[in-house]
């Protein structure tokens, strides 16, 4: 292997790197708005304590704006916002809502039937990763096995459609393995923290 060639490895595997660093930071979101979501979700909960008969769907469009999405429950919103480090938790929660849900009867997040055991976590974890890295291999392809394979430089066109063809399934591969390890250190991080408020089953 010569210098060339050596240095584009590495370039590629600093790529692979960085595009799984953007990745994870944009799966678990900026830190654009604090001070706006700061202020409402004062306001918000301060209305509520100040007047418990607050009409029901003002309740409810208000926690559906502090999580930032409605296709939560508002039991599930609640429980929440009632650990620690809240606004972690409503992020894992719906990164990784595919893989955990509140379960009303322990009113504790768990993870799905198809998804409690370890190991049906672990091998998923694994092949995410296998992808991942098969997937950017083959979206570089054509600059790291131009010159090995002794093809013409016009080849390298070809970086055209492996980069956005195979680098999608890469990028889809890295978001599966972050939702499954937000969603264990959600279930994880819970276990070893109290809700900080008594829940109601009411909205």
């Amino acid at each position: 292997m010569d210098v060339e060639q050596f240095i584009k490895i590495i370039l590629a595997l600093a790529a692979m790197a960085g595009i799984a660093k953007i990745i994870y930071e944009f799966s678990m979101g900026g830190r654009l708005r604090l001070k706006d979501d700061y202020r409402f979700a004062k306001e918000f909960l301060g209305d509520i304590e100040a007047n418990p008969k607050l009409h029901h769907l003002v309740v409810e469009r208000g926690y559906y704006a502090i999580a930032g999405t409605v296709s939560m429950k508002v039991s599930e919103i609640k429980y929440l916002i009632s650990l620690s480090d809240a606004e972690r938790r409503l992020k894992d929660y719906v990164l990784a809502r595919r893989y955990v849900e509140l379960v009303e009867a322990s009113n504790k997040i768990d993870f799905r039937y198809k998804y409690k055991k370890h190991f049906s976590r672990v091998w998923r974890k694994a092949l995410a990763i296998l992808v991942y890295m098969v997937g950017c291999f083959l979206a570089f392809s054509p600059l790291l096995m131009i010159k090995p394979l002794g093809l013409e430089p016009k080849y390298l066109l070809l970086v055209l459609f492996t980069l956005p063809c195979f680098g999608f399934f890469a990028v889809d591969a890295l978001r599966g393995f972050v939702k499954i390890a937000r969603g264990e250190a959600l279930v994880k991080e819970q276990q070893e923290n109290s809700p900080l408020i008594f829940i109601g089953k009411r909205p």
